[in-house]
């Protein structure tokens, strides 16, 4: 999420307007129109892709959202997903970690405590001194052990796309390697790179892919080389890309709802809120792209195959930390890692309060301002 931000104020000094925009009733009306004879569900529509595409990459929202795990682990749950997929690579974890992630993963004979102490040994070493306190990380994993669980062969696998470190045998030297590939200008080619190695020896040939923001479009935006894009130079037309409902970033970097809060209050108003289609020749796939905080003459169907959208604006859900997820003994771990990475560690206490506070609020909490563009609109409506 920082790097997001960091992304939207890098760009205001090149750009200084979005592209322009006149919504009206009528806008509105179209968009109502369309949702009227659109009946396919968000997991549907994502699983009927693969009868067309080998290869699905989903635009993740904010990192921090966690509803919009509850819709993959939908996916991974449906047994056409084990049968003819198979395996779901994710731009968030430690490629050092993946074969025994999927060891643990298709161990069936471990006890309720044995499941957790692991899910938490793995997310705890996702990167390095700094945490990653995001907590969709251990729920798809919790998911996924207790989907395969109840498979037979067909077990699905997990592949982190960053490359980390072991922790247990780590290196000055691999630390400098990770933080060259973590670096922005290296980042996105080494994801894809990781992808395409990974998905060699994929069982049946097909990948669900989740990438966050700019790194799941399909071309390069504004110098910035994306991870979809070089993915699709590798497997062109066997590739879809699609959109998870969530929110566009204004010039000053800040949040707001897109395309003003009009579609959201499409949705809204006709009630629909697990759906997803095709973006090309709708009024969805015609509008303006407004995701990046700049002028553009894209659309979102020229960025996206398609669109999901899955739970209202305001419902969805921010979690950050997790109830101990930072005991004394790993406070010191990560005091070494601190040092390892040459910098000074704080206190054990600082540590345990920094990442075991959870944080759970909603987008309408969380951006009211942006809440309050998609009221505008369904109150005008109504009038």
């Amino acid at each position: 999420m920082k790097n997001l931000y960091a992304f939207a104020f890098a760009l205001l000094f090149c750009c200084s307007s979005v592209f322009a925009q006149v919504h009206t009733k009528d806008s509105l009306q179209a968009y109502t129109l369309f949702l009227q004879k659109q009946n396919t569900t968000a997991k549907d529509y994502i699983l009927n892709l693969f009868t067309k595409y080998d290869i699905v990459i989903l635009c993740e929202r904010d990192h921090r959202e966690i509803t919009q795990y509850n819709l993959i682990c939908d996916i991974l749950a449906d047994t056409r997903f084990s049968c003819e997929v198979g395996a779901i690579y994710c731009e968030i974890g430690n490629m050092a970690y993946n074969k025994a992630i999927n060891r643990f993963l298709q161990d069936d004979t471990l006890s309720p405590d044995e499941v957790e102490q692991g899910i938490l040994t793995f997310h705890r070493n996702i990167y390095g001194a700094s945490l990653w306190e995001k907590a969709n990380y251990s729920y798809l994993l919790k998911s996924v052990y207790a989907i395969n669980k109840n498979l037979g062969n067909n077990k699905i696998e997990v592949f982190g796309l960053e490359r980390g470190v072991n922790w247990d045998t780590v290196t000055q030297t691999d630390i400098l390697r990770r933080n060259v590939s973590t670096d922005a200008t290296f980042r996105d080619a080494i994801l894809a790179e990781n992808f395409i190695n990974y998905h060699r020896y994929s069982r049946t040939g097909k990948a669900l892919i989740i990438l966050n923001y700019r790194h799941a479009f399909m071309q390069d935006i504004a110098g910035r080389c994306n991870a979809g894009r070089y993915i699709y130079d590798t497997y062109g037309d066997r590739v879809a890309n699609v959109y998870i409902n969530s929110f566009s970033l204004a010039p000053d970097g800040t949040v707001q709802a897109v395309q003003e809060g009009l579609w959201d209050a499409a949705f809204a108003m006709e009630q629909k809120d697990n759906i997803g289609f095709d973006l090309v020749n709708t009024p969805f796939g015609n509008a303006s792209f407004d995701m990046i905080p700049f002028a553009t003459t894209l659309t979102y169907a020229q960025v996206f195959t398609g669109m999901v959208y899955y739970t209202h604006f305001t419902q969805l859900r921010i979690v950050q930390g997790m109830p101990n997820f930072v005991d004394d003994e790993f406070a010191r771990e990560m005091q070494r890692r601190y040092r390892l990475e040459g910098n000074l560690p704080p206190d054990i206490e600082t540590l345990k309060q920094r990442y075991n506070r959870v944080i759970d609020r909603t987008y309408q909490e969380e951006f009211p301002a942006a809440t309050k563009q998609v009221e505008l609109w369904v109150n005008d409506n109504d009038n």
